[in-house]
């Protein structure tokens, strides 16, 4: 069980968007969404922030798959169906691989004096360990809620959560973050 939060943790929903859904195969979407909607709604509930962030395209420099710089097609940066942000929720599109890369997110948080983030989406060997990675680097306490995240590649999801997340902060379930909030 997972020691109570503090008001200054914030919920980062790492590209749970139209485009990436098709990565959840470790956790299936039918399972990830639903927890990934009550966590967001936990996080209201106990009025702290929730922070969205979406894969809009790739970041410049070639890679082994081609050229970077590539943008998604119309659509692809939606969030998922049942995910919605509210108003006062930013969402941002991001092209590098964390959500702290190319966006004003670090520097939010910092205004806000957040110290703990939480950590849930796709896809867990993208996106969400980078994010996780990025966090611990910039001196936040990470919680990884390993039931709500997930990824294409099994032997890389499991990696992810048994050993890179418990050497970056904490691993948890989304039942036991709820009871943390």
């Amino acid at each position: 069980m997972i020691e109570r939060l503090p008001p200054t943790t914030a919920l980062i929903v790492v590209d749970v968007q139209t485009g990436t859904l098709p990565n959840a195969r470790t956790v299936p979407a039918d399972d990830l969404l639903p927890r990934v909607k009550q966590l967001i709604d936990a996080f209201r509930r106990s009025d702290r922030d929730v922070s969205f962030v979406v894969s809009s395209g790739t970041a410049a420099g070639a890679t082994e798959y081609g050229p970077g710089g590539r943008v998604w097609p119309e659509g692809f940066a939606d969030l998922a169906p049942g995910i919605e942000n509210r108003d006062d929720e930013p969402v941002y599109p991001r092209a590098g691989w964390s959500a702290f890369a190319g966006t004003p997110l670090a520097r939010d948080f910092s205004m806000q004096q957040i110290t703990d983030v939480v950590v849930v989406g796709l896809a867990t060997t993208f996106g969400v360990e980078s994010t996780a990675r990025a966090a611990a680097d910039l001196g936040f306490n990470v919680t990884v809620v390993v039931d709500a995240v997930s990824d294409p590649d099994p032997a890389g999801h499991e990696r992810s959560v048994t050993r890179v997340f418990p050497a970056l902060g904490r691993v948890t379930t989304t039942q036991d973050l709820v009871g943390a909030l």
